[in-house]
């Protein structure tokens, strides 16, 4: 069996690099092409895109190749109750690859691309891919889903999709962690209690077209993915990873499969947290990955590819151990001490941190107010996200302006992808009015025809009407825009490699300060 599988490997090999090279031709002629946009895609010239239809062609040709030609692994596929479930895997692969395929081409609104992940997940559910029950920590009897099953298993496909989706930022990066997931969940198939060898023939083919795919798309590459690649690569690993962990009829080990998506894991929810807690778009774009933070470290391609892939094959071999010794706690550890150095050491996910802590703080304060006596204080944070431009003045210009015109609320977020810059400030003292008894002015900041963040302003109502003070902070903002394109100008200081230093213009010892700076080492 094992001589079979590295057989098939090769053959993978070669046709994911045969096809790769055949697309990367043809690409350019049908105009599918990524473009520079001098925003947040800073690569030279045009790319040709489209990784993601030969790697998918790729596998279905050798998938084809596995049920036709007589090997150990061609009954199991055909047979009902083990391949069966897999095959429903073929065509959601088609609609996410052709819904790839129209973002590369068109470009879809992200509701869009949401609408065709879920009908690809939707297909696979209908095919009797569904986390009903999982186990964790050795239980005697599963947890099970009951009428929640397939609303988590939707979660779990639509966040497997996206997470590697988001992770598609440098060259080889996401084919890269795709071979190392994939593979690490097709060894699991094999060693678990009840072997599923349709996983592991499958996730070993995949992993040997990613392999061929790689010859061309590692740093400096020829040829992108795009995002039929990265969410086919999402999709298929997400599918082999419930089926390869299955413990029993739809009992799935829960601490495996987390501890292999580790990585991914993190960077999609510290994504989603930054963009929630700061008032973007949850599709915004910005450079503030854990590949971005590491490449702004390590300073090449290729160091981050060689320390993210340590990560993963940490976390991977902990969800090996876990599986093999029948002790979730080996990949809980392992997973948890990654998280935690990276946290601690500023490398990535302190600036996350320091949002939710300071969301949770201003929920906290808006229920204790109303049941104290006691004088709430204005609520100050200031958390540089990305980058080490001085954006302190500028706020603190903000903050002075907060008594004149009687503001109870400023809000500024500045984000400038092409300059790896990344700033959210906020400052809000209680006013004692209710919503109707206040104005608000949500304003985008522009610079040189690009948004470059925003800047919500509240007050309190007087008796005269706020439309004088509104037309007085325009010029207030039109201060700002200016301040934003001499900052943005101007070349970025050396990093001290200081991960906590002082506001600039600290405020009153009332206020409530967080102050988080990751510079680019």
């Amino acid at each position: 069996m094992i001589v079979t599988i590295i057989i098939f490997f090769s053959l993978a090999c070669v046709t994911g690099l045969v096809l790769t090279a055949l697309i990367r031709e043809l690409a350019p002629r049908i105009g599918l092409t990524d473009r520079p946009d001098e925003h947040r895609k800073l690569h030279r010239g045009e790319m040709p895109l489209g990784g993601g239809v030969a790697v998918l062609l790729a596998t279905i040709s050798v998938i084809g190749v596995v049920m036709v030609q007589p090997n150990p692994f061609r009954k199991i596929l055909w047979q009902e109750g083990a391949g069966a479930n897999l095959i429903t895997l073929l065509p959601a692969a088609i609609v996410i690859v052709v819904v790839g395929l129209l973002d590369d081409r068109f470009g879809l609104r992200g509701w869009h691309k949401l609408l065709g992940q879920i009908v690809a997940a939707s297909i696979l559910i209908s095919g009797g891919i569904v986390i009903r029950k999982v186990s964790v920590f050795g239980m005697t009897e599963p947890m099970e889903f009951g009428v929640f099953a397939i609303p988590c298993t939707l979660f779990w496909f639509l966040g497997a999709i996206n997470a590697l989706n988001l992770l598609d930022g440098i060259d080889g990066l996401a084919a890269m962690m795709g071979v190392i997931l994939v593979s690490t969940i097709a060894i699991m198939a094999g060693i678990i209690e009840f072997p599923r060898h349709e996983v592991m023939i499958v996730g070993f083919v995949f992993a040997g077209v990613l392999v061929g795919f790689m010859r061309f798309n590692f740093p400096p590459a020829s040829i992108f993915l795009g995002d039929a690649g990265s969410m086919l690569i999402g999709l298929v690993v997400g599918t082999l990873a419930i089926q390869g962990a299955l413990k029993g009829p739809g009992t799935v080990l829960l601490a495996a499969p987390l501890a292999v998506w580790a990585i991914p894991i993190l960077d999609s929810t510290a994504a989603v947290l930054r963009r929630k807690l700061t008032g973007r778009s949850i599709y915004s774009a910005d450079r503030s990955h854990l590949h971005h933070r590491l490449l702004s470290l390590l300073g090449s391609n290729r160091r981050v590819l060689a320390g993210l892939a340590g990560c993963c094959l940490l976390t991977s071999a902990a969800a090996l151990f876990s599986v093999y010794w029948k002790d979730d706690r080996i990949a809980l550890l392992v997973c948890s001490a990654i998280v935690i150095m990276f946290i601690v050491t500023g490398v990535f996910g302190r600036a996350e941190v320091l949002l939710l802590g300071s969301r949770i703080r201003r929920v906290g304060r808006s229920f204790v107010a109303p049941m104290t006596s006691r004088q709430i204080g204005v609520h100050h944070s200031v958390i540089r996200l990305q980058g080490s431009r001085q954006w302190e003045l500028l706020w603190q210009d903000l903050v002075d302006s907060a008594e004149e015109f009687s503001l109870s609320k400023i809000h500024l977020d500045v984000n400038l992808p092409a300059l790896e810059e990344g700033f959210h400030a906020s400052w809000e003292r209680p006013n004692g009015h209710d919503r109707e008894g206040c104005w608000q002015m949500d304003v985008p900041l522009v610079v040189n025809d690009r948004p470059v963040g925003r800047l919500l302003i509240a007050g309190e109502c007087r008796e005269e009407s706020p439309c004088g003070t509104m037309e007085q902070l325009l010029q207030v903002i039109r201060s700002v825009e200016s301040q934003l394109l001499d900052i943005s100008q101007q070349e970025a200081p050396v990093s001290t490699g200081a991960d906590n230093l002082p506001v600039s213009g600290t405020p009153s010892p009332q206020a409530e300060s967080v102050v988080s700076r990751q510079h680019p080492k």
